[in-house]
């Protein structure tokens, strides 16, 4: 019963649409080209081959995109994860007057460090010493750094890492005029006594 309303149905649009049909032609030599396939006669190894070759090399299109799609997915969400925690982002946020002073404070801490990092190869121990000192401070800020995107006070942990990287700077001042006071007692060592 299904069925004949069905064609019937497919008859009623055909009738309909016989024009929109009849538009197309067929191009010229079609049936002539038809009729020599049907002569021909294909290995069945030919037909399986090629579906494999195209198969497989589908198969390698949707690995790809679908890797693609993976990295680009777990950067996204890498991005999304460490922007929501910056630490500038934080600081920004909670207090803005402190954003300024620690980019000039980590600024000024790194050119120090540089300064301190050239008596390395003449006094190694001295070095050490003065490195061993910063980096328990850089340390102690790491720490602070990593607890602020979790506390709910987050002003009065970024007044601590204020301290912390005025106490780094003011140890730094200290250690540079220690280097110094060496080098003009070695230029000059009876000027000191």
């Amino acid at each position: 019963m299904k069925n004949q309303e069905h064609k019937k149905g497919l008859e009623q649009f055909i009738q309909n649409h016989h024009q929109d049909f009849d538009m197309h032609e067929v191009p010229a030599g079609l049936w002539d080209k038809i009729d020599k396939s049907l002569g021909k006669e294909i290995e069945p190894d030919e037909v399986v081959f090629k579906f494999k070759k195209s198969s497989i090399s589908r198969f390698k299109s949707w690995a790809i995109a679908a890797s693609v799609l993976l990295v680009m997915g777990y950067l996204s969400v890498f991005y999304l994860n460490n922007k929501s925690d910056s630490t500038e982002q934080i600081v920004a946020e909670v207090a803005p007057q402190y954003g300024d002073k620690m980019v000039q404070y980590t600024s000024l801490i790194e050119s120090k460090r540089e300064e301190i990092k050239q008596i390395e190869a003449h006094d190694p121990v001295m070095y050490k010493e003065f490195a061993t000192e910063i980096e328990k401070l850089n340390q102690d800020y790491q720490n602070l750094q990593t607890e602020l995107s979790q506390t709910p006070n987050q002003e009065d942990l970024v007044k601590a890492m204020i301290q912390n990287l005025q106490v780094q700077l003011d140890i730094l001042d200290r250690q540079l005029k220690i280097i110094e006071k060496v080098k003009e007692y070695k230029k000059n060592p009876m000027k000191s006594v």
